[in-house]
């Protein structure tokens, strides 16, 4: 018999999603599970979508309560909880079907404390692995592992992609932090170290929604607000200051001070710009205070953008700092970045600062036409604080063979727009000629690329498409334009269809 997963599902003011949140449980492959769902305080119609949901599925149970946060919340979940696993998952985000089924057999398997597995992040636009999971290619490969064997699974401190043994919980006194924000960190990063055996899976168990944009203050002015970053500082010192009196081995602690920095740089010194201006040398003073507990060292590991960012607040250069953090969260009320050629700078107080890297184009294609022999695609193309017109090349590179095929004639316009930066965005329209292709004969997939001309070091950008002639996307049994699961934009001919055969069907369309 399959033992029971409880699913924990803390519920406040999320009627948008919650439907969708529901119905990603109850269509999960693994059958043995109990559904734990809290409103916790709700003033919308959670509840009535919750109660009308669950009719006729006595997998799930609905408990209600005044609202005491998601740390109190989740911690009731666990002690409501009847399964030898628990598994936490918020209301406005779903997981796919196979995820418990997935997590479930690693953590049987391989006797581990807790399995986890890939993040994907998503809104209306797009899809895309957390940046951070990227760096440091967690979830690429299955394994069963240690926190000392894998210390930079600790850059991973969310605790919704995890199964979790209850009683490993329960014998290490593993709770979430109540009455504060970030009340994951403590229980992740102590679960991650006192783990005898992590299984690590790459399979996706985790859809977690993007909520930007919304009329309720964004999730980046929430974190912006003192509070918000002083409880992240305190969260993350504590975590510091458990390892330290713990005597955890020191390379456990040098990848927590450098997930600290990560933390503290891109989601609250980035942002320095938000902050209310009464609130800035309260904000300034604990942020240093707090980086001045990291070895300075650590801050060489940092990514350029990020060593800068550290650098400026650790002088105490407020006023470029505030000029960076305007460029990035795109706040600048006047232009700040000037263009020359290809380059980009942000002049600062004193110095001017090469920003050109830290700025990465996007590109959509809205159409495709066939025209003679030729594709004509167009669409939507944005190069950040471009002042003056500026070439850019898109081309197709092999995924195999990484060679690189150059589509002709790439025409760019400027639209109307609100931005102060006049060529920022742009129409383009840009011809490609099939038979390109023919002197890569071992190649079946193709992706395309755009980046600026005559500057190597910009940051190419993979081409999404986003149009609704869905036809277009198979040219035939054996071709198709493709759409990868990220929104990109590929073709793709299938395994034994030369480039010659290729040709043929794609020039008699």
């Amino acid at each position: 018999m399959s033992e029971l997963v409880s699913i924990i599902i803390p519920v406040y003011n999320a009627a948008p999603f919650l439907e969708e949140c529901l119905q990603s449980v109850a269509r999960q492959s693994y059958k043995s599970i109990e559904a734990i769902v809290i409103n916790d305080g709700s003033t919308d119609n959670s509840e009535a979508i919750i109660k009308r949901f669950i009719e006729g599925d006595n997998r799930f149970k609905l408990h209600s309560q005044e609202n005491h946060g998601l740390g109190y919340t989740r911690n009731r979940g666990i002690s409501l909880s009847k399964g030898k696993y628990v598994f936490f998952l918020d209301s406005d985000d779903t997981i796919p079907e196979k995820a418990i089924e997935s997590l479930t057999a690693a953590i049987e398997n391989q006797e581990v404390d807790y399995a986890v597995g890939k993040v994907i992040r998503f809104n209306e636009e797009r899809k895309y692995v957390p940046i951070r999971h990227l760096e440091f290619n967690l979830y690429t490969n299955n394994q069963l592992t240690t926190i000392s064997k894998t210390p930079e699974l600790l850059q991973d401190s969310i605790a919704c992609n995890k199964l979790w043994k209850k009683d490993f919980l329960v014998k290490n006194n593993l709770w979430f932090t109540e009455g504060k924000l970030y009340e994951d960190l403590s229980l992740t990063l102590k679960g991650a170290v006192l783990a005898g055996k992590i299984g690590v899976i790459k399979d996706i168990v985790y859809h977690w929604r993007v909520r930007e944009g919304e009329e309720k203050p964004s999730i980046t002015q929430q974190q912006m607000k003192l509070q918000n970053t002083l409880d992240r500082l305190s969260a993350l010192y504590l975590n510091r200051q458990w390892l330290t009196n713990s005597r955890i081995e020191q390379r456990i602690i040098q990848e927590h001070d450098l997930k600290s920095l990560l933390d503290v740089i891109r989601l609250h010194v980035t942002k320095y710009a938000l902050i209310e201006e009464e609130d800035r040398h309260e904000w300034q003073e604990s942020v240093i205070s707090f980086l001045n507990e990291i070895p300075a060292e650590v801050s060489n590991k940092l990514p350029a953008k990020e060593r800068i960012f550290y650098n400026l607040v650790m002088a105490r250069n407020c006023n470029d700092l505030h000029l960076f953090s305007q460029m990035a969260t795109n706040t600048e009320e006047k232009k700040i970045v000037e263009q020359e050629g290809n380059k980009f700078y942000l002049r600062g107080i004193s110095l001017k600062y090469d920003v050109t890297q830290f700025l990465k184009p996007t590109v959509i294609v809205k159409e495709i036409i066939k025209k003679d022999s030729l594709w004509i695609m167009s669409g939507d193309i944005t190069i950040p604080k471009a002042s003056v017109q500026t070439e850019g090349v898109l081309y197709l590179k092999g995924r195999k063979t990484k060679e690189v095929v150059f589509c002709d004639g790439l025409e760019c316009k400027p639209v109307e727009s609100r931005s102060i930066y006049p060529f920022e965005k742009q129409r383009f329209e840009v011809r490609f000629d099939p038979k390109s292709l023919v002197r890569i004969a071992s190649e079946n997939t193709f992706d395309f690329y755009f980046k600026l001309a005559n500057y190597a070091e910009y940051r190419s950008a993979r081409v999404q498409i986003n149009f609704n002639d869905k036809k277009l996307f198979k040219l035939n049994d054996k071709v198709k334009l493709h759409e990868t699961y990220f929104g990109n934009f590929s073709f793709v001919m299938e395994k034994g269809f030369g480039i010659k055969s290729f040709l043929k069907k794609i020039l008699s369309i």
